[in-house]
């Protein structure tokens, strides 16, 4: 099945003895794990061989607990499941392969489903491995830095930032160095960079909204024309433009400090990011790169000038 759908051949051993010694015995009594590569990535399969019910977030922790046990990427082989089930597979981004209904492998960008058996493979890059990459073109140096110490600067997990890197080694956008803990390095400057990744990021924008309150100071920052009138000569249109990382906004919403959401009318216009605004920006402005991301697609040529403007002044 593997073979059939991604047109790659896959040699499996088998682990046992000494390979498996410190894998809890609950998990090998449940698994047989074979290794093997895919796409050139070492990988574990996992293959589920106990009729015993396993939730969405037991897979989701054992995933965890085996990837770090033997330092490698962890995909389950699970029998036929509800379509409910697997969806919630998917929320966990657990990776997983169903026989001849689907395989879902985000960090290899894979996710070929049982309707049609089209592979549908990200063409951009997550929303974690693009604030890396905006983080190393404008705040600090993250080449020598371990995984732990960019999670704690970007405020990230650090599960988080492994499968970022993951996700840019595939891109071919970075290379990783050491074992037990391994430090990312990015081998070309800063304006190599940005051409080489411009292709594959996008608008850090998931969705616009108007409301009529006024949010915290410290969750919002000023974006679209304001910051545009910011960091380039274009005139402001005197409409208030905030943006706030999504799930920020949710909570908010949840604890009742906003009221009522539009999609066409209120006093200041929100954009729910996909990263969090504050960690690439040491003004009330959004980073002027990740405003080029929200415009780089307009046709409105005093938009492409200013964007024009951004990039000739800034600082490679």
């Amino acid at each position: 099945y593997i073979e059939e759908m991604t047109g790659k051949k896959i040699d499996l051993v088998e682990l046992k003895g000494d390979e498996t010694k410190n894998i809890p015995f609950y998990i090998m009594n449940n698994y047989k794990i074979w290794k093997g590569k895919l796409f050139e990535k070492e990988v574990l399969l996992m293959e589920k061989n106990s009729p015993e019910h396993t939730t969405p977030l037991q897979y989701q922790k054992q995933m965890r607990l085996v990837e770090k046990k033997l330092q490698h990427l962890v995909v389950f082989l699970l029998p036929e499941m509800k379509p409910y089930d697997r969806n919630r597979l998917i929320q966990k981004q657990v990776n997983f392969i169903i026989e001849n209904k689907q395989m879902f492998i985000p960090q290899l960008l894979i996710d070929v489903k049982d309707y049609g058996g089209v592979t549908l493979q990200s063409t951009f890059l997550q929303p974690a491995a693009q604030t890396m990459v905006l983080y190393q073109l404008q705040k600090q140096n993250l080449n020598g830095l371990k995984y732990k110490q960019i999670a704690k600067q970007l405020n990230y997990s650090y599960l988080t930032i492994s499968r970022a890197v993951e996700n840019l080694y595939r891109f071919g956008i970075c290379k990783t160095e050491g074992s037990k803990e391994k430090t990312i390095v990015f081998e070309i400057n800063n304006k190599e960079l940005w051409e080489k990744t411009l292709p594959i990021m996008r608008t850090p924008v998931k969705k616009t909204v108007f409301i009529n309150e006024i949010l915290p100071d410290n969750l919002v920052f000023k974006t679209n024309i304001n910051a545009l009138t910011y960091y380039t000569n274009l005139n402001d249109d005197g409409i208030n433009y905030y943006a706030i990382k999504n799930t920020g906004f949710t909570k908010l919403k949840k604890e009742e400090k906003i009221k009522n959401t539009s999609n066409y009318d209120g006093d200041y216009i929100v954009e729910l990011w996909r990263y969090d605004p504050s960690i690439l920006t040491e003004t009330n402005y959004v980073d002027p790169l990740s405003l080029y991301l929200v415009y780089k697609d307009s046709e409105d040529e005093r938009i492409e000038m200013a964007l024009e403007q951004i990039i000739n002044d800034y600082k490679w």
